[in-house]
Protein backbone atom coordinates (compact mmCIF):
# COMPACT_ATOMS: atom_id res chain seq x y z
CA UNK A 1 0.00 0.00 0.00
CA UNK A 2 2.45 2.27 0.77
CA UNK A 3 4.18 1.75 -2.35
CA UNK A 4 0.96 2.53 -4.32
CA UNK A 5 0.87 5.89 -2.20
CA UNK A 6 4.27 6.93 -3.07
CA UNK A 7 3.83 6.25 -6.84
CA UNK A 8 0.49 8.27 -7.04
CA UNK A 9 2.25 11.24 -5.27
CA UNK A 10 4.88 10.94 -7.42
CA UNK A 11 2.49 10.97 -10.48
CA UNK A 12 0.28 13.52 -8.75
CA UNK A 13 3.94 15.58 -8.65
CA UNK A 14 4.68 15.07 -12.07
CA UNK A 15 1.16 16.26 -13.30
CA UNK A 16 1.63 19.36 -11.14
CA UNK A 17 5.04 20.43 -12.54
CA UNK A 18 3.63 19.69 -15.90
CA UNK A 19 1.10 21.70 -15.47
CA UNK A 20 2.88 24.52 -14.01
CA UNK A 21 5.11 24.01 -16.80
CA UNK A 22 2.65 24.19 -19.91
CA UNK A 23 1.02 27.17 -17.61
CA UNK A 24 4.27 29.41 -17.97
CA UNK A 25 4.39 28.33 -21.55
CA UNK A 26 0.92 29.55 -21.91
CA UNK A 27 1.89 32.99 -19.84
CA UNK A 28 5.30 33.49 -21.83
CA UNK A 29 3.36 33.31 -25.33
CA UNK A 30 0.85 35.60 -24.30
CA UNK A 31 3.69 37.97 -23.34
CA UNK A 32 5.50 37.55 -26.43
CA UNK A 33 1.97 38.50 -28.44
CA UNK A 34 1.16 41.11 -26.23
CA UNK A 35 4.65 42.77 -26.95
CA UNK A 36 4.55 42.38 -30.61
CA UNK A 37 0.44 43.43 -30.66
CA UNK A 38 1.64 46.96 -28.47
CA UNK A 39 4.59 47.26 -30.82
CA UNK A 40 2.51 46.74 -33.84
CA UNK A 41 -0.49 49.37 -32.63
CA UNK A 42 2.56 51.91 -31.97
CA UNK A 43 4.12 51.42 -35.17
CA UNK A 44 0.25 51.64 -37.52
CA UNK A 45 -0.21 54.57 -34.72
CA UNK A 46 3.03 56.31 -35.99
CA UNK A 47 2.29 55.87 -39.56
CA UNK A 48 -1.19 57.18 -38.67
CA UNK A 49 0.48 60.32 -37.28
CA UNK A 50 2.55 60.94 -40.38
CA UNK A 51 0.32 60.40 -43.07
CA UNK A 52 -1.93 63.02 -40.99
CA UNK A 53 0.76 65.49 -40.64
CA UNK A 54 1.95 65.23 -44.34
CA UNK A 55 -1.63 64.84 -46.01
CA UNK A 56 -3.97 67.08 -43.48
CA UNK A 57 -1.54 69.10 -41.73
CA UNK A 58 0.70 70.34 -44.07
CA UNK A 59 -2.02 70.86 -46.32
CA UNK A 60 -4.08 72.99 -44.12
CA UNK A 61 -1.24 74.61 -43.06
CA UNK A 62 -0.37 76.03 -46.86
CA UNK A 63 -3.82 76.50 -47.23
CA UNK A 64 -3.81 78.40 -44.31
CA UNK A 65 -0.88 80.63 -45.54
CA UNK A 66 -2.70 81.29 -48.56
CA UNK A 67 -6.03 82.49 -47.26
CA UNK A 68 -3.72 84.95 -44.78
CA UNK A 69 -1.89 85.96 -48.19
CA UNK A 70 -5.55 86.57 -49.72
CA UNK A 71 -6.76 88.56 -46.84
CA UNK A 72 -3.89 90.75 -46.90
CA UNK A 73 -4.42 91.33 -50.40
CA UNK A 74 -8.54 91.94 -50.31
CA UNK A 75 -7.31 94.15 -47.08
CA UNK A 76 -5.40 96.61 -49.11
CA UNK A 77 -7.14 96.71 -52.11
CA UNK A 78 -10.01 97.38 -49.26
CA UNK A 79 -8.38 100.56 -48.01
CA UNK A 80 -7.70 101.58 -51.48
CA UNK A 81 -11.70 101.36 -52.48
CA UNK A 82 -12.18 103.62 -49.09
CA UNK A 83 -9.70 106.31 -50.04
CA UNK A 84 -11.37 106.45 -53.81
CA UNK A 85 -15.12 106.37 -52.20
CA UNK A 86 -13.97 109.13 -49.43
CA UNK A 87 -12.31 111.36 -52.03
CA UNK A 88 -15.11 110.26 -55.29
CA UNK A 89 -16.12 114.19 -55.48
CA UNK A 90 -12.52 115.62 -55.73
CA UNK A 91 -11.61 112.99 -58.26
CA UNK A 92 -15.14 113.64 -60.43
CA UNK A 93 -14.10 117.30 -60.05
CA UNK A 94 -9.90 116.61 -61.14
CA UNK A 95 -11.00 114.05 -64.17
CA UNK A 96 -13.64 116.89 -65.79
CA UNK A 97 -10.57 119.37 -65.54
CA UNK A 98 -8.33 117.24 -66.99
CA UNK A 99 -10.91 116.42 -69.92
CA UNK A 100 -11.21 120.26 -70.61
CA UNK A 101 -7.37 120.31 -70.50
CA UNK A 102 -6.91 117.70 -72.97
CA UNK A 103 -9.49 119.25 -75.35
CA UNK A 104 -8.07 122.69 -74.76
CA UNK A 105 -4.05 121.10 -76.01
CA UNK A 106 -5.63 119.14 -78.41
CA UNK A 107 -7.59 121.98 -80.14
CA UNK A 108 -4.62 123.50 -81.02
CA UNK A 109 -2.97 120.51 -83.54
CA UNK A 110 -4.21 120.33 -87.01
CA UNK A 111 -5.67 117.23 -88.26
CA UNK A 112 -2.90 116.93 -90.43
CA UNK A 113 0.40 118.39 -92.23
CA UNK A 114 0.76 117.89 -96.07
CA UNK A 115 3.23 119.21 -98.60
CA UNK A 116 1.34 122.08 -99.15
CA UNK A 117 1.44 123.89 -95.84
CA UNK A 118 5.73 123.18 -95.76
CA UNK A 119 5.56 124.94 -99.11
CA UNK A 120 3.03 127.67 -98.31
CA UNK A 121 5.37 128.11 -94.67
CA UNK A 122 7.79 129.10 -97.05
CA UNK A 123 5.90 131.71 -99.66
CA UNK A 124 4.45 132.84 -96.44
CA UNK A 125 7.86 133.52 -94.99
CA UNK A 126 9.13 134.78 -98.28
CA UNK A 127 6.46 137.31 -98.13
CA UNK A 128 7.39 139.60 -95.22
CA UNK A 129 11.60 138.75 -95.13
CA UNK A 130 14.07 138.83 -97.61
CA UNK A 131 15.22 135.06 -97.74
CA UNK A 132 15.68 132.96 -100.89
CA UNK A 133 15.52 128.91 -101.15
CA UNK A 134 18.34 126.94 -102.83
CA UNK A 135 16.04 124.02 -102.10
CA UNK A 136 12.93 122.85 -99.96
CA UNK A 137 12.72 119.04 -99.04
CA UNK A 138 10.45 117.35 -97.23
CA UNK A 139 9.93 113.41 -95.40
CA UNK A 140 7.21 111.26 -95.27
CA UNK A 141 4.50 111.64 -91.95
CA UNK A 142 5.95 109.80 -89.50
CA UNK A 143 3.44 108.10 -86.83
CA UNK A 144 5.04 109.35 -82.88
CA UNK A 145 2.06 107.65 -80.75
CA UNK A 146 -1.23 106.05 -81.21
CA UNK A 147 -4.21 105.58 -78.85
CA UNK A 148 -6.37 103.00 -79.96
CA UNK A 149 -10.28 103.74 -80.00
CA UNK A 150 -11.49 101.53 -77.08
CA UNK A 151 -9.03 103.60 -74.74
CA UNK A 152 -10.65 106.33 -76.03
CA UNK A 153 -13.74 105.52 -75.59
CA UNK A 154 -13.27 104.71 -71.91
CA UNK A 155 -11.91 108.19 -71.50
CA UNK A 156 -15.23 109.76 -72.44
CA UNK A 157 -13.65 112.98 -73.69
CA UNK A 158 -16.27 114.99 -75.81
CA UNK A 159 -15.24 115.06 -79.56
CA UNK A 160 -13.18 111.95 -79.50
CA UNK A 161 -14.99 109.22 -80.44
CA UNK A 162 -11.93 106.93 -82.84
CA UNK A 163 -8.61 106.20 -82.62
CA UNK A 164 -5.94 108.91 -82.16
CA UNK A 165 -2.70 108.93 -83.90
CA UNK A 166 0.23 111.73 -83.47
CA UNK A 167 1.89 112.68 -86.41
CA UNK A 168 5.30 114.31 -87.35
CA UNK A 169 6.14 115.73 -90.89
CA UNK A 170 9.40 117.38 -91.22
CA UNK A 171 10.89 119.88 -93.86
CA UNK A 172 14.09 120.87 -94.52
CA UNK A 173 14.79 124.89 -95.83
CA UNK A 174 17.64 125.38 -97.79
CA UNK A 175 18.10 129.09 -97.76
CA UNK A 176 19.80 132.08 -98.28
CA UNK A 177 19.44 135.57 -95.76
CA UNK A 178 20.97 137.84 -93.54
CA UNK A 179 20.45 138.09 -89.62
CA UNK A 180 17.46 140.53 -89.08
CA UNK A 181 15.60 138.48 -91.59
CA UNK A 182 16.09 135.17 -90.21
CA UNK A 183 15.04 136.21 -86.56
CA UNK A 184 11.46 137.64 -88.77
CA UNK A 185 11.27 134.08 -89.82
CA UNK A 186 11.65 132.35 -86.69
CA UNK A 187 8.91 134.70 -85.25
CA UNK A 188 6.80 133.69 -88.46
CA UNK A 189 7.62 130.25 -87.53
CA UNK A 190 6.59 130.62 -84.26
CA UNK A 191 3.19 132.30 -84.85
CA UNK A 192 1.80 129.72 -87.56
CA UNK A 193 -1.47 128.19 -86.56
CA UNK A 194 0.13 125.21 -87.55
CA UNK A 195 1.89 123.43 -85.09
CA UNK A 196 5.74 123.51 -85.46
CA UNK A 197 8.79 122.54 -83.76
CA UNK A 198 12.25 124.05 -84.75
CA UNK A 199 14.69 120.73 -84.98
CA UNK A 200 17.70 122.65 -86.12
CA UNK A 201 18.60 126.53 -87.68
CA UNK A 202 22.39 126.31 -88.73
CA UNK A 203 24.02 128.93 -90.87
CA UNK A 204 27.30 130.41 -92.00
CA UNK A 205 28.58 133.61 -93.02
CA UNK A 206 29.11 134.29 -96.63
CA UNK A 207 32.05 136.61 -96.20
CA UNK A 208 31.84 138.12 -99.85
CA UNK A 209 28.11 139.34 -99.46
CA UNK A 210 28.00 139.13 -95.57
CA UNK A 211 24.30 136.79 -96.07
CA UNK A 212 23.44 133.90 -94.26
CA UNK A 213 24.05 129.98 -96.21
CA UNK A 214 22.31 127.48 -94.01
CA UNK A 215 19.39 125.63 -93.19
CA UNK A 216 16.05 125.64 -90.96
CA UNK A 217 14.83 122.19 -90.19
CA UNK A 218 11.08 122.22 -89.15
CA UNK A 219 8.85 119.46 -87.74
CA UNK A 220 5.14 120.09 -88.37
CA UNK A 221 2.43 118.12 -85.80
CA UNK A 222 -0.68 116.54 -86.24
CA UNK A 223 -3.15 114.83 -85.07
CA UNK A 224 -5.94 112.40 -86.52
CA UNK A 225 -9.01 111.67 -84.39
CA UNK A 226 -10.12 115.09 -82.82
CA UNK A 227 -13.12 115.28 -85.09
CA UNK A 228 -11.36 118.33 -86.94
CA UNK A 229 -11.15 118.28 -90.47
CA UNK A 230 -7.91 119.16 -92.55
CA UNK A 231 -7.68 122.43 -93.86
CA UNK A 232 -6.13 123.17 -96.77
CA UNK A 233 -3.97 126.13 -97.18
CA UNK A 234 -5.22 128.68 -99.41
CA UNK A 235 -2.12 128.21 -102.58
CA UNK A 236 -5.02 129.54 -105.84
CA UNK A 237 -2.83 132.81 -106.16
CA UNK A 238 0.36 130.64 -106.22
CA UNK A 239 -0.61 128.05 -108.77
CA UNK A 240 1.80 129.44 -110.93
CA UNK A 241 4.93 129.54 -108.97
CA UNK A 242 6.07 132.61 -108.00
CA UNK A 243 9.05 134.45 -110.30
CA UNK A 244 11.40 135.00 -107.81
CA UNK A 245 11.11 132.04 -105.46
CA UNK A 246 15.22 131.67 -105.55
CA UNK A 247 16.34 134.84 -105.68
CA UNK A 248 19.85 135.11 -103.74
CA UNK A 249 20.67 138.37 -105.51
CA UNK A 250 18.11 140.45 -103.67
CA UNK A 251 18.49 138.99 -100.60
CA UNK A 252 21.74 140.64 -100.44
CA UNK A 253 20.79 143.76 -101.43
CA UNK A 254 17.95 143.66 -98.73
CA UNK A 255 18.57 145.26 -95.64
CA UNK A 256 22.27 144.85 -95.76
CA UNK A 257 25.03 147.09 -94.45
CA UNK A 258 28.60 145.85 -95.62
CA UNK A 259 31.33 145.61 -93.55
CA UNK A 260 33.10 149.03 -94.66
CA UNK A 261 29.58 150.97 -93.93
CA UNK A 262 29.59 150.10 -90.26
CA UNK A 263 30.14 147.81 -87.55
CA UNK A 264 26.56 146.95 -86.00
CA UNK A 265 26.29 145.05 -89.26
CA UNK A 266 28.88 142.98 -88.52
CA UNK A 267 27.49 141.99 -85.24
CA UNK A 268 24.27 140.92 -86.58
CA UNK A 269 25.64 138.99 -89.33
CA UNK A 270 28.21 137.17 -86.93
CA UNK A 271 32.00 137.70 -87.06
CA UNK A 272 34.47 135.25 -89.03
CA UNK A 273 31.47 133.15 -90.40
CA UNK A 274 30.57 131.10 -87.16
CA UNK A 275 27.64 129.14 -87.50
CA UNK A 276 24.23 130.52 -85.68
CA UNK A 277 22.48 127.68 -84.37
Amino acid sequence: MDRKKVKLEKSREKNVKEKKKNSLDVKKLKNYFNKNTFLGITLVGMVILVLVYVFVFLDFQEKTAEVQASNAELSKTLKELEEYFNNMEKYQTEISEYKVAISDIMSEYPADAREEDIIMLAVQMQEKNAISYEGISMDESEILYYIPADEIAAADIEGFSGELVFAKKSGVYQNTTNYDNLKGCIAQIYDSNNRIGIEEILYSKNESDGTLDGNIVLSFYSARGTGKAYEAPDIVQYLSGTDDLFRTDKVAASGYVSDGEGDESNDETGEGGENTQ
